[in-house]
């Protein structure tokens, strides 16, 4: 059976990690598969929505480091220039995750650490079971941090307890995760996939170039004044008003209905 599922339905792409018996532990393998899968999913505007889960009870326990991120290096015996060639790699599929003009949804039971953890953070928005745990554990193992969490913790829950979470491989339940500002949501394992599939459809069933456009300008929000801000808003205007889904919003409005969007 393939380590990673990959399903479509509606407009949603549910990417599963399925090594349950792991802890999802991300493989080689597996990079390659999810790096295929991403750009995909960038390319195609009949995918309107990315969901990121884990089989089983974890979401993922990060890179395998017995014979995942790496093995390849160590076989060739290359470990320095092979090994910096995978982790750039690793992070086109966390910078696409973030560049991507369409939503991102993480759904996160059990442990999610590492560059797992990365992911998950990468994603838009993050739905948490009560039994989740999240940890950048790479000190732990005398790494240094990967998967974006050098960008995305700070940002996420202030560079104080960034630092907290990185020095010491502090693990957050989701339930801190969600006090913390971290997560969007944290409910009862038994309601989250329930509740992920709401999400997921209502954000696919959006506008999309909508949410795309309001996903850069947030996005870039903390690096740019706010002059350039409003001209962004400005131009991202005018790219909405070019839609069939603005054309269908008002049209909507105008004849007091829910509208009908179509992405495009």
């Amino acid at each position: 059976m393939s380590e990673l599922l990959v399903s479509r339905e509606n407009g949603v792409v549910t990417v599963t990690f399925n090594r349950p018996d792991k802890k999802n532990a991300l493989t080689g393998p597996m990079w390659t598969e999810l790096d295929r899968v991403t750009a995909e999913v960038f390319a195609n505007p009949e995918d309107r929505v990315l969901v990121l889960k884990g089989a089983g009870d974890d979401f993922s326990a990060g890179a395998d480091l017995s014979g995942g991120l790496g093995a390849g290096a160590k076989d060739a015996g290359e470990e320095g220039p092979m090994l910096l060639f995978e982790m750039r790699s690793v992070g086109e599929i966390v910078n696409r995750l973030h560049r991507m003009a369409k939503p991102t949804l993480a759904v996160v039971d059990g442990v999610c650490v590492g560059v797992a953890f990365g992911l998950a953070l990468a994603c838009d928005l993050v739905i948490a079971s009560d039994r989740a745990r999240f940890g950048a554990v790479f000190a732990k193992r005398g790494l240094a941090l990967d998967g974006g969490l050098s960008w995305s913790l700070p940002r996420a829950v202030g560079m104080r307890r960034a630092k907290q979470m990185a020095f010491f491989g502090e693990m957050v339940s989701g339930p801190d995760a969600l006090e913390a500002g971290m997560i969007n949501a944290c409910v009862p394992a038994g309601e989250m996939h329930a509740m992920a599939e709401e999400w997921a459809a209502k954000l696919a069933t959006s506008a999309t170039t909508a949410l795309g456009l309001i996903k850069r300008q947030m996005d870039a929000s903390m690096a740019i004044p706010m002059d350039k801000a409003i001209e962004d808003e400005a131009r991202s205007q005018h790219v909405a008003f070019t839609t069939h889904d603005l054309q269908e919003g008002i049209r909507a409005f105008m004849e007091r209905r829910e509208p009908r969007f179509t992405g495009r």
